[in-house]
């Protein structure tokens, strides 16, 4: 057992507030937000996948600010991508994903370990099925035909596009659906489920790798009936590799859900984001699209969820080395709110409020490594800025803003001046003004350029303050949209 404390620390608007030195490694599954074992305390369920070690960890939370790990010798040399009670008996399921190449005798390709009681970890294997190919594919459940049972998802199957599984029985579990469009590559991206053209029916929506004419495809299914689910809708994106497709539950506030078809390319080493949304039965429009750094890529998976309590949730996209926050600025309008670390390799994003104190944390596993973060309602100008005489007083309007913003600045009377320096999100100086005789109420404009007068990207700018003469520092977030 390890007991993990709390490791707070400021990443731009967001406290790192723990740190777990254990973690999924891309290409390895999920990681789970969930209380298995029925004790009102929260785990977090990942499968390591590294030469010394193998299995399937439940690092669970410990008010107020610790953690337990306890590793599995049950469960191994699988796949973990999610759980909850699928049979509807009141125990936990896991699903996970062997591999039939590994590690000696040959492991289920699909199969359920349930908890021997409502007080235990889901260790014990009740279900399985062979059904697939020892490659990585996504597994995503959801109650997708509205007769109470969790429907299991499973893409990339031997030929077949996708298999969709249903709880008949306890621990008995049926193959109800499966599907190959012809033509199409076979699809490797986890799933978006919603009712997005709001006509009482859920789709679902997933994508492959690549469509053989320069981009990928994404294509929609819906349910209208019981376990009957019927294809609506096929497109393509200019992107390749799309292994993560996911919903947003109205960031916008239109009415409407949202959801994301992400995809990669190799050569240039670029996430592509599109965000979507319905302009009538079975009929979708993309209404913002992005084009991100990110770097060698293997697989990970994004999430959306309110990260700073406002009630309105926000898009946590991951970018390999990067985690992209995106916040709707209005109807169809989003930006990039805010960034934060991610894993070249890949990570699992979750959005969970796990100390229920109500900001969600954001959860970022990878690497075997697990980093949780929290936003910091205070902000950071709250926190960087001391009250003197002699500090500086800023303020910055518009923010966000779109062509310019004003910077004013209140100082000590008798200073010599200030020292303005522009950041971008990974600490390069875009821009340096010195105002050595600045004085009370004196201001700029800054027109969103770079000492070379080229206009800067849309995202978030870190404005940096001295005072000269009391080398008093502080630093000021500004987003620019578009």
């Amino acid at each position: 057992m390890i007991i993990l404390l709390l490791l707070p620390f400021l990443i731009n608007g967001f406290i790192q507030k723990w740190y777990i030195p254990l973690g999924t490694i891309a290409p390895g599954g999920r990681i789970l937000v969930y209380d298995s074992d029925h004790d009102g305390r929260i785990e977090l369920i990942f499968r390591r996948w590294i030469p010394e070690s193998f299995g399937v960890y439940f690092a669970e939370f410990v008010p107020p600010d610790s953690w337990d790990i306890i590793e599995s010798q049950t469960v191994d040399s699988v796949l973990v991508w999610d759980i909850s009670d699928y049979d509807n008996d009141s125990i936990s399921d896991l699903i996970v994903h062997g591999d039939a190449s590994g590690n000696g005798a040959p492991v289920p390709i699909i199969a359920i370990f349930e908890s021997p009681d409502s007080f235990s970890y889901p260790t014990q294997e009740v279900w399985r099925d062979t059904v697939g190919q020892p490659a990585v594919t996504p597994i995503s459940t959801y109650d997708i035909d509205h007769d109470g049972f969790t429907e299991i998802v499973k893409v990339g199957a031997n030929g077949i596009d996708f298999v969709i599984y249903e709880a008949i029985g306890n621990n008995l579990y049926a193959r109800i659906y499966e599907d190959t469009i012809q033509g199409i590559n076979t699809p490797l991206s986890t799933i978006a489920f919603g009712d997005f053209d709001d006509d009482g029916k859920i789709e679902f929506v997933l994508g492959n790798l690549s469509d053989g004419a320069g981009g990928a495809n994404y294509w929609l299914y819906e349910s209208p009936a019981d376990n009957t689910y019927e294809f609506i809708h096929l497109g393509s994106v200019p992107t390749k590799n799309i292994k993560d497709c996911f919903s947003v539950p109205d960031a916008d506030g239109d009415g409407k859900l949202e959801f994301v078809v992400k995809g990669f390319t190799p050569l240039d080493a670029r996430t592509h984001a599109f965000i979507f949304e319905a302009i009538g039965d079975n009929t979708y429009e993309i209404i913002k699209s992005y084009n991100l750094a990110g770097g060698d890529y293997y697989g990970g998976y994004s999430e959306a969820g309110d990260v700073d309590g406002d009630s309105v949730p926000e898009i946590v996209l991951e970018s390999a080395s990067y985690v992209y926050i995106i916040k709707a600025a209005g109807n169809d309008s989003f930006y990039i709110w805010d960034t934060l670390p991610g894993h070249a390799s890949g990570s699992c994003v979750r959005i969970f409020d796990i100390d229920e104190n109500g900001l969600s944390e954001i959860i970022i596993s990878g690497a075997d490594e697990t980093r949780i973060y929290e936003y910091d309602t205070g902000g950071m100008e709250e926190t960087a800025l001391r009250i003197t005489p002699d500090v500086l007083r800023i303020h910055i309007s518009p923010n966000p803003f779109s062509t310019q913003t004003k910077i004013s600045f209140g100082i000590g009377h008798g200073a010599m001046g200030i020292e303005l320096k522009i950041y971008d999100v990974s600490g390069r100086m875009i821009k340096q003004f010195d105002y050595p005789t600045l004085r009370l109420s004196d201001h700029i404009i800054w027109h969103g350029d770079d000492d070379n007068g080229r206009a800067v990207s849309q995202g978030i700018y870190f404005l940096q303050v001295e005072n000269l003469d009391s080398g008093e520092t502080s630093v000021h977030k500004v987003l620019r949209v578009r």
